[in-house]
Order: C-alpha cells, then sequence, then structure tokens
C-alpha cells in the first residue's frame, strides 16, 4: 500500500517544477534550430552510432579474425591454442567491450559534470577516434592486444555515450522535444548495428582483407563529428546551476532557441534553478548513496533499474541468436539468411525512427504495456514454431513472421525508452545519477545475457524463451503498478511528496532519511 500511495503521489506531483507565467501556458510549437539539429547529428554520429556499429560488428567476420589471431598467437608467442583456450579468448575479444560500456557507463555523468556535457562529448569522441585507428591497425601490426585494447576503449566510449548522450540533448533541447532527445540513442544504437550488418558482408568488407577496415569503419562517422564539435552548444541547463556561467547560458540558449518569445521566461526558470541549487547542494555533490537517503528518489531509482534490467531479459538479444538457424530452417542459404537478418536490422532501425513520433505525443504507460505485452505473445508463438520445425512444413515461415514482429513492437517501447526514462523521472540534481545507474545496468544485464544464454539455450534448446517471457510478464506488472505518467511534465516535482508523505503518514517525519533540510533540486 505505501508503494502505491507513493506513485499516486508521484503521478499528483508530476507539474512543472516552476510555475513561470500565465502566458507561457499556451506554448508555442518548439522551433527546431540549426543548432540544436547539429547537437543532435554530432551526439549521434560521434557516440551513439559507434556504439551500435561495435556491437554487431563482430558477428559476422569471427571466423576470418579468430584464423588470424591463432597465426599471430603462433607467430608472437610459439602457442598453438586448444579448442577451450582459443574460445576462451575469443569470449574475451567480444566481451570485453561490454565490459568497457560498464565501466563507462558508471562515470560518463560524473564527467560530463566535472568538466562539462559539451567537452565530455570531445573526449568520447576523441577517444572513440583513437580506438578505430587502433582496431584498424591490429592486422597490420600483427598485434592481438590492439584488439583487445581497441574493442575495451570503443566499449568505454559507448558506456559513456549511453549516459552522456539522453543527458546533454535532454538539456539542450526545448522541453516539448525532451523525450524526444531521450531515444536519440537507441535510434543511433539501431543505425549503427544495421550498418555493421551491411558492411559485413562478405563481398563487402568481411573478408580476409577487409576485416581490420570493418572493425574501425566507425572512424568516419566520429570523424564528421568532431568537425560539428566546434559549433555545439553548451547545456545551458549545466550553465545556470553547475558551472553558474550565466553569460554562457543565456548565449546558447538563445543560440538553441532563435527568437522564440519564451526564452526569457526559460532563462527565469535556469536561474532560480540555480540559486535554489547553490542555496542547497549542487549537483557536483550528488551520489547514489545521496539519492538514497529521499525517500522520493527511491521508486524513480527502482522503476530506472528494472526497465533498464527489463529490456535486457525481454529476450531480444536470444530472437537475433535464433535468426539464423529460422533462417536456414525455411529453405535459405547462408547469403539469404545475411539479406533476412538485414531486413530484420531495417525493421528494428525503422522502428527506432517511428519511435520519435511515438514518444513525443504518446503516453509511456501504454507504449511499454502495449510493447511487453506484445514481446511475450510473439515469443510464445516463436517458441511454439521452433519447437515443429522438425514435424511442420509451414513452422519455420510462422517463426519468420513471429521473430519480425518481435523486432517491431519491442522497438515501440521496450527499446527505445528505457534508455531515456531517467531524464523524465528525475529532477536536474539526482538527473545524473539516475542516467547513469540505469545504463549500467543495463549492460551488466547484457553482460549477463551473453554470458549465461548459450548454456540455458544448450539445456532448454527454444524453451529458453520461457526465462524471458517470465521477465517480460513481471516487468508488465511493475509498470501497470509503479510507473507514473511522465508524458507531457516538464520537469517532475518529486520534492513535494515530503509534505505528502508526512501527511499520509500521519505525521511521521522523512527527515531521518535525509542529511538536513529539503531534497535540493
Amino acid at each position: 500500500m505505501a508503494d502505491k500511495r507513493l506513485v499516486n503521489q508521484i503521478s499528483d506531483s508530476a507539474e512543472p517544477f516552476i510555475v513561470i507565467k500565465e502566458n507561457q501556458e499556451k506554448r508555442e510549437t518548439p522551433r527546431v534550430t540549426v543548432w540544436l539539429v547539429v547537437s543532435v547529428v554530432a551526439t549521434l554520429l560521434g557516440s551513439s552510432l559507434p556504439g551500435g556499429y561495435c556491437l554487431g560488428v563482430i558477428n559476422t567476420p569471427q571466423e576470418i579474425i579468430r584464423s588470424w589471431v591463432r597465426t599471430v598467437v603462433w607467430e608472437s608467442y610459439g602457442k598453438r591454442f586448444t579448442h577451450t583456450e582459443e574460445m576462451t579468448l575469443w569470449a574475451l575479444i567480444v566481451s570485453i567491450f561490454v565490459g568497457g560500456a560498464i565501466i563507462g557507463a558508471s562515470f560518463g555523468t560524473k564527467l560530463a559534470d566535472k568538466i562539462g556535457r559539451r567537452l565530455a562529448l570531445l573526449v568520447n569522441h576523441w577517444l572513440c577516434l583513437c580506438s578505430g585507428f587502433i582496431l584498424i591497425s591490429c592486422k597490420m601490426l600483427g598485434s592481438m592486444e590492439m584488439l583487445i585494447l581497441g574493442r575495451f576503449i570503443s566499449g568505454l566510449c559507448t558506456g559513456v555515450g549511453t549516459c552522456l548522450v539522453p543527458l546533454y540533448l535532454s538539456e539542450v533541447a526545448p522541453a516539448e522535444l525532451r523525450g524526444i532527445m531521450g531515444v536519440t540513442f537507441p535510434l543511433g544504437m539501431c543505425m549503427g548495428i544495421l550498418l555493421s550488418q551491411i558492411m559485413g558482408m562478405q563481398y563487402v568488407l568481411g573478408n580476409e582483407c577487409g576485416w581490420p577496415y570493418l572493425l574501425g569503419g566507425y572512424v568516419v562517422f566520429v570523424g564528421v563529428a568532431f568537425l560539428l564539435h566546434p559549433a555545439l552548444p553548451e547545456s545551458p541547463t549545466y550553465c545556470y546551476t553547475i558551472s553558474r556561467d550565466e553569460t554562457r547560458g543565456r548565449r546558447d540558449l538563445y543560440r538553441l532557441r532563435g527568437n522564440s518569445k519564451h526564452v526569457e521566461a526559460e532563462i527565469s526558470t535556469l536561474k532560480m534553478l540555480g540559486d535554489a541549487a547553490a542555496s542547497e547542494v549542487t549537483e557536483r555533490d550528488w551520489s547514489l548513496a545521496r539519492v538514497m537517503r529521499f525517500r522520493q528518489y527511491r521508486l524513480p531509482l527502482l522503476i530506472t533499474l528494472l526497465f533498464n534490467a527489463g529490456q535486457q531479459f525481454s529476450g531480444i538479444n536470444a530472437v537475433f541468436y535464433y535468426s539464423t538457424l529460422i533462417f536456414r530452417s525455411a529453405g535459405l542459404d547462408v547469403y539469404q539468411s545475411q539479406g533476412a537478418a538485414i531486413g530484420a536490422g531495417v525493421i528494428n532501425c525503422i522502428m527506432a525512427i517511428l519511435a520519435v513520433p511515438l514518444i513525443r505525443f504518446c503516453s509511456r504507460r501504454v507504449l511499454l504495456l502495449t510493447s511487453v505485452a506484445l514481446c511475450c505473445v510473439c515469443q510464445i508463438v516463436l517458441m511454439a514454431a521452433l519447437s515443429l520445425i522438425p514435424t511442420s512444413s509451414y513452422a519455420p515461415y510462422v517463426a519468420i513472421v513471429a521473430l519480425m514482429s518481435y523486432v517491431l513492437v519491442y522497438g515501440m517501447g521496450l527499446g527505445p525508452v528505457p534508455f531515456m526514462i531517467a531524464t523524465e523521472l528525475f529532477p536536474v540534481g539526482p538527473r545524473s545519477v539516475g542516467i547513469s545507474l540505469g545504463a549500467t545496468c543495463n549492460w551488466l544485464c547484457n553482460l549477463l545475457v551473453g554470458l549465461t544464454f548459450p548454456l540455458v539455450q544448450g539445456a532448454l534448446d527454444e524453451f529458453s524463451f520461457t526465462i524471458f517471457i517470465t521477465s517480460s510478464c513481471f516487468l508488465f506488472i511493475f509498470i501497470y503498478r509503479f510507473l507514473p505518467e511522465t508524458h507531457g511534465k516538464e520537469e517532475t516535482n518529486f520534492d513535494n511528496l515530503t509534505e505528502k508523505e508526512q501527511d499520509s503518514d500521519g505525521g511521521t517525519s522523512t527527515s531521518s532519511l535525509e542529511e538536513t533540510g529539503s531534497p535540493p533540486v
């Protein structure tokens, strides 16, 4: 009952954090300026697209790379691998990317708070560029260690980008477009995965001569982001609430908004946020331990954690793992199977694009509940079809339809929303903590599923989907009971919860959960 009451209180209090002026209630259509477009393009090309590219690029040329690794180890160390040793080393090469992403996600927002959003993006793009050149050079220099290092640094950059891109874009965008900006990172990831599938085909770069350029090919996009970087504005929210540079904040806000009549009202809001942060505690002082002191932030933290974990445990990786088997069972040859897999990637990318208007106009609860429920239905059909493939000639085609449908409905809500939900659940102060914690949890669960799924699949075969279906059912129940609607809310005001909780608890004070004073913004 207490949790249910807290959800209702969050929903009731999800109103603009500061009431500005009555004439702002009738908002004009948000103007998309060239500087906002530059911000989106630079972050997409420099952080999110390379992340998706590196995540998917290693699969297609793995036999060629493993053969090269065996040769290099023999020439450098005079050692011949056993099958177990070779598989262990290959698992390290593949998973070191996710390990780097976990580390990057754990400190990405701290870096952004310390040196600024704009400079943090520059550092991330520079590291991403270095990782690409390391991967391109590894074969020429005959260094397996460079391959591992390049994969680790690219994962590190992806982890930082998972936190930094939603944080930066949500702060430079108008309030009406803030939700849209939160889904640009998964959009870039989907585009990167699709591009890596296309470039990894044997007649493109997935061959003996081209694989180093395939692994590091994302440097082209990062290079474009570098060229755009001088034009990037700094986050006005960062300028007013952390660096306390109001002159720069005003200048960059006018660049981002153009001649919008509401710029001065937004500046007044940012000044009040900055004053409140200065009088209480600066955003630099926020940590997970400090956020946990305040009762009203515990449910948003739990929502962020479970959404990111639920995304990975929904079975998306298992569905793509089975894609080759499904396509081959339907009578497709190797090249046709690759084409069909690219088709699934195209659907995933299209849905990521369609998620932009969906996020802007649709309820978060409706999107998530619909997406999770339909994902469960598609996986049940897919599991049944896989079990009937040996006995039914129609089962492979049913499995293909179920697989494509799953990719479609996953992209409606379960794919994009977990990446941006923290930007809407948390106010300015603890927002960095929520984003970082969610991204770290996402990559940790990605690693866990990647390491354990082959074992589970070996034991349960197609019935391994029962684990993901069960997980999705629990996520559906959690969303239905605990997720407040954040669509259309400029800045969720959780601070009022303290007083409401005191009233509902019969006057029990929550000050024991805090250090001193009320929760800062």
